[in-house]
C-alpha cells in the first residue's frame, strides 16, 4: 500500500473531485500525533497478519504431527493402553534400579577388591538388573521371555547369596546374615518388579517423541493465538481512538453530513487496507 504521506497533492482543479479526501487526509495526518498513530496502526495490522499466518502454519504442523503420532501408535497396537511417556517411564525405571546401588555394593564387596573395582562390579550388577527389567518388558511371550525371567531370578538369588556371604564374614552371625540378605534381596526384587511395572505402562520412544512433537507445535500455536488476540484487542482500541480523532477533524473540515461520512468511509478504507 502506498503511504498516505507519499501521495502527491492533486492540482487545484480536482481538489474538490475524487481526490479531495486525499488532501483532507493529508491535512488530518499533518499533526505528528495522528501521523504516528496511523503508522502504528499500519504496523500493528501487518504484525497481526504475520502472527495469524504463523499461527495457521503451526496449527497445520501440529495436525500433521498428531496424525503421524496416531499412525505410529496404530503400528504398535500392543502399546495402545500405555499411558506413561517414554522419558517419564525411563526416568522412573532408572530411579528404581538406582535405589539398589547400595545393596548391590554389599554383594560386590564379597570379592574383597579395592573401592574402585568394587563400585565397578556394583555398576555391572545394577546394569544387569536394568537389562533384565527391559528384557522382561519387551519379550511378551515365547521362550525368550521365560529364559529372561529365569536368568533374572537366578541373578537375584546369586546377589542374595553374595550378600549373605559378605554379611556372615563381617558380622559372624549366620542367622543375622540370612535375615539381612533376605531382606535386601526382597528389596531388590521389589525395585525390579516396580521397574518392570513402570516400563510395561511406558509408550515406545517413537510414539512418545511423535506425541511430544505434536504437543510442542500445539502449544506454540496456542501461544500465537493468544498473541494474535492481544494484538487484535490493541489494534481495535487504537482504531477506535484514531476514528474518534478523524470524526472530530471531520466536523472542522466539512459542513455537511454527506461529505463528512464520505471522509470517514475513506479513513475506514485506509485503515482496512
Amino acid at each position: 500500500m502506498q503511504s498516505i504521506e507519499r501521495i502527491a497533492a492533486p492540482s487545484h482543479s480536482d481538489a474538490n473531485g475524487a481526490n479531495g479526501h486525499i488532501i483532507t487526509m493529508r491535512e488530518f495526518l499533518a499533526e505528528p500525533r495522528v501521523a504516528r498513530g496511523f503508522q502504528d496502526l499500519k504496523a500493528d495490522a501487518q504484525r497481526l497478519r504475520a502472527v495469524a499466518d504463523e499461527r495457521d502454519r503451526l496449527s497445520e504442523r501440529a495436525a500433521e504431527a498428531e496424525l503421524d503420532a496416531g499412525r505410529k501408535a496404530r503400528t504398535q497396537e500392543e502399546y495402545r493402553h500405555h499411558r506413561l511417556s517414554f522419558p517419564v517411564g525411563l526416568a522412573l525405571a532408572t530411579l528404581f534400579v538406582s535405589l539398589d546401588a547400595l545393596p548391590a555394593n554389599l554383594a560386590a564387596q564379597t570379592f574383597g577388591l579395592d573401592q574402585a573395582p568394587t563400585w565397578g562390579i556394583t555398576a555391572v550388577i545394577v546394569g544387569a538388573l536394568a537389562a533384565g527389567m527391559w528384557a522382561v518388558t519387551h519379550y511378551h511371550e515365547g521362550w525368550r521371555r521365560w529364559v529372561t525371567i529365569g536368568a533374572l531370578a537366578f541373578g537375584l538369588l546369586s546377589i542374595g547369596a553374595l550378600r549373605y556371604w559378605f554379611l556372615w564374614v563381617t558380622a559372624g552371625d549366620p542367622l543375622a546374615a540370612v535375615l539381612e540378605a533376605t531382606a535386601l534381596t526382597i528389596f531388590t526384587s521389589m525395585m525390579v518388579w516396580l521397574g518392570v511395572l513402570v516400563l510395561s505402562f511406558t509408550k515406545p520412544r517413537a510414539v512418545s517423541a511423535a506425541e511430544a512433537n505434536a504437543r510442542s507445535f500445539r502449544r506454540k500455536a496456542e501461544r500465537k493465538a493468544t498473541q494474535e488476540k492481544n494484538l487484535l484487542r490493541r489494534l481495535d482500541a487504537a482504531k477506535t481512538e484514531f476514528l474518534a480523532d478523524a470524526q472530530l477533524f471531520s466536523f472542522r473540515a466539512f459542513h455537511n453530513d454527506g461529505a463528512r461520512n464520505q471522509f470517514l468511509d475513506y479513513v475506514h478504507a485506509e485503515l482496512d487496507r
